[in-house]
């Protein structure tokens, strides 16, 4: 019985000591994400802050990062411009994707952008609570198309 005792009452300190907080848990969200379009608008507002941005396109075949040079950022900003309340769904994608942008700001929050193809892309920050924002690109004028911009940046040639 002592025995018992004791065993409870060591599972009861692991318990109630442990340095999880239930009361306020950091990653675990259990509300509804206010839109669909919800991290678009994130990015948006911090380009119109004027933050400054890195680009990375990482081309997941070859397993190849390439630093996007600045002067070709302006297509993020577009991009995001020319999307209406028509381009966002909420269907998942399933499908492996060729491209990813990852846009660094200067308060360090990182975006991931996933390409599947030249009518499909996601949105999401690096570290998200809610769903990513999934985006249909049919309908955009093609110089905004960020699939035809991965192509781009991947088969630009080296510069010495």
């Amino acid at each position: 019985m002592k025995k018992l005792t004791f065993a409870f009452t060591i599972l009861f300190l692991c318990f109630t000591l442990s340095s999880c907080a239930l009361q306020s848990p950091k990653y675990i969200n259990f509300s509804v994400k206010p839109s669909n379009h919800y991290y678009i608008d994130e990015i948006k507002a911090k380009i119109l802050n004027n933050q400054n941005f890195t680009l990375y396109v990482f081309d997941t075949n070859l397993y190849k990062e390439i630093e996007v040079p600045s002067e070709e950022n302006p297509i993020i900003e577009d991009f995001v411009s020319a999307l209406t309340t028509a381009n966002y769904s909420d269907e998942s994608v399933d499908t492996k994707e060729p491209f990813r942008i990852k846009i660094l700001f200067e308060d360090n929050s990182q975006y991931l952008f996933k390409i599947f193809n030249d009518s499909t892309i996601s949105v999401s920050p690096w570290d998200g609570n809610y769903n990513e924002d999934i985006i249909s690109i049919k309908d955009l004028p093609l110089r905004y198309n960020p699939f035809d911009f991965c192509n781009h940046i991947a088969n630009k040639p080296l510069s010495k």
